[in-house]
Order: C-alpha cells, then structure tokens, then sequence
C-alpha cells in the first residue's frame, strides 16, 4: 500500500507550540542559574543574558505557533544546540558542565518526537559534534569518557523515541480496515503534491472513488461481507496503482486516488487498470485535473461532482425530480 511522507509548507501547530513552551522554560531556567549559580566563577551574565534572549524569543515563537514556517523550527534547534555547546565550553566546574550537557538531551527529545529519522539523526550529530568541540576547547578532563557517556545516552533515547513517534504516526495515517491513507493524511499528500505540481509546471489529476450500491451490500449479505469487500477492492487497487499513486479513504465507500505527472487524459487507462484488478467489483469514478492556484477542497468537489455526473447518467440510476 502506498505509504504518506508528510510534507508542509509550515510547522504543525503542535510543534510550533511546544518549541515555544520549551524556549520559554530555558529562558526561565537559564536566569534561574544566572541568580542562583553553580559556583561562584560561574558565567552569570551570559546565563541572564541567554535567558533573557529565550524568553523574548520564546514569547515570538508562542504568538505565531500556529505560522511557524516548516524550517524555523530546525533553525532553533541549530540556534539551541550552538547556545548550549557555548554554555559548555564557558562551565567553569566539572558539574556544570554535565548539568549544561544534559540540554543536548532535551534537543534530542524534541527531534525524535517531531521530524523524521533524517532530521533527528542530523540534529544529534550536529548536538554532539558541538559537545566534543566544547569538551576539547574547555579542556575538560576526561573529555572521551564524558563525551561518550552523554553521546551514546542522547543518541539512544533519540532513537528509541523517532522509533516509536514513526510507529505510531504511520498507524495514524493508515485507515485500520484497508490500509489506504486517511481522510487527513490525503489531504496532507494533495496539498503538498499541488505545491510541487505548481513549482514543477507538472499536471497533477485526481479520480474519486466511490462503490455502488454498497449500502445495498452491507443490507443483504451483512457488515462483515461489506468490510470484506472494501479491504479486497483496496488489496486490487493498491496492486495496480503506479509507484508514487497514493489512495486514500475519505470516508464510507469513497476514495480517492492523488495521481502525479498525468494529466486528465490519462486517467481513463488507469481507471481501467483498476477495474480490471478486481472485475466484480462495482463502483464509478470522478476525474479532475489540478488548475494552477485551485484549492484542495475545490479540486475534489470538481471530481466529485464528475463522479456523480456519472452515477445518474448509468442505465437504470434514479434521476433528480424536475419541477
């Protein structure tokens, strides 16, 4: 079954929010340690001076959480990470240098939870790579077992936890019953793959689904035989579609397959294709072609109303009253 990679043109508001939270709580801790220091030699100004600057760009990040533009999240934890390999190198006791190290940690965390395997691999390689130049400038002692320690504990939980987000986001994307996308993540693929279309000058079409008669299946032969009946059709599909078709479910009995670099033309040959994968299955379909600066909602309505237009033009299909 074809399998999402979420593209955006902006942060998830979820990530945008909790950046926020969490560049506040540095700012707050960070002036924290600038009025009750480690030691008495310890960097209180740039503490206070770090903490002040968190929290005005904590308060930044926190109003516009909702519009946060897909790379400034990463350009923080850039920013974070070179704050922090700073704060390391300016520890002046052994303590205070580990404590400080533990924020690598915390970037980490918030990678793993947010970004693919590829970007929180490259956030804690950068974070780590950073650790050592600091260990080495500062002339710690014990620079390799320190960095080895924290190194190989910040890569794990990173790890562990990008595991389990990838697990459970694919899950979310997957309708349970199928395994085509969800109503949202087609949604999410439509509204990127109209983004590269634009750029690229490409044709991008779309073809809505939708079985006949399935009420009448799920009334007679039972939900089971109804259920059944979805997840053999999607099987079909999935089989016949094209490397980078994505099908989705958006909702009931209807689907709809996202299908790049085609124009409407050759849609029919591939609506074809489907049929044949799975002759008993019936079912009509509604075609529309992507038109430079038309919105997702507007582009399926088009292919919607061409399914219908289809469905009443059937021998035998009940036609609207005319008064």
């Amino acid at each position: 079954m074809a399998r999402a990679v979420r593209t955006r043109r902006r942060a998830p508001a979820a990530e945008g929010r909790t950046l926020a939270r969490a560049v506040l709580g540095i700012g707050a801790l960070s002036l924290a340690t600038a009025v009750v220091p480690f030691s008495p030699t310890a960097p209180t100004r740039m503490a206070a001076a770090m903490g002040g600057t968190a929290l005005v760009l904590g308060a930044l990040l926190h109003a516009r959480a909702d519009r946060l533009p897909r790379a400034l999240p990463h350009a923080v934890l850039l920013l974070a990470t070179c704050l922090v390999s700073v704060s390391v190198l300016a520890s002046t006791t052994p303590a205070g240098r580990v404590v400080t190290a533990f924020s690598y940690v915390w970037i980490a965390l918030f990678t793993a939870t947010f970004h693919s395997r590829r970007a929180m691999c490259t956030h804690v390689a950068v974070a780590l790579t950073g650790f050592a130049a600091a260990l080495w400038a500062g002339g710690a002692p014990a620079p390799a077992q320190t960095w080895g320690f924290m190194g190989t504990t910040t890569a794990a939980v990173a790890w562990t936890v990008n595991s389990l987000v990838l697990r459970l986001r694919a899950r979310a994307d997957e309708d349970l019953l199928t395994g085509a996308l969800t109503r949202g993540a087609w949604l999410a693929e439509a509204d990127a793959a109209v983004s590269r279309a634009t750029r690229a000058g490409a044709p991008l079409s779309l073809a809505v689904l939708d079985l006949d008669d399935f009420k009448a299946v799920n009334d007679r032969d039972g939900h089971a035989a109804g259920d059944r009946l979805l997840t053999e059709l999607t099987g079909a599909w999935a089989g016949a579609l094209r490397p980078g078709d994505l099908l989705g479910r958006l909702g009931g009995d209807e689907f709809a397959v996202l299908l790049p670099h085609t124009g409407a033309g050759e849609v029919p040959g591939l609506l074809a294709a489907l049929h044949a994968a799975h002759p008993r299955g019936r079912w009509s379909a509604g075609v529309a072609e992507h038109v430079p600066g038309e919105g997702v909602a507007d582009w399926i309505a088009r292919a919607d109303a061409d399914l219908y237009a289809h469905k009443r033009a059937r021998p035998g299909a009940p036609r609207p009253e005319v008064r």
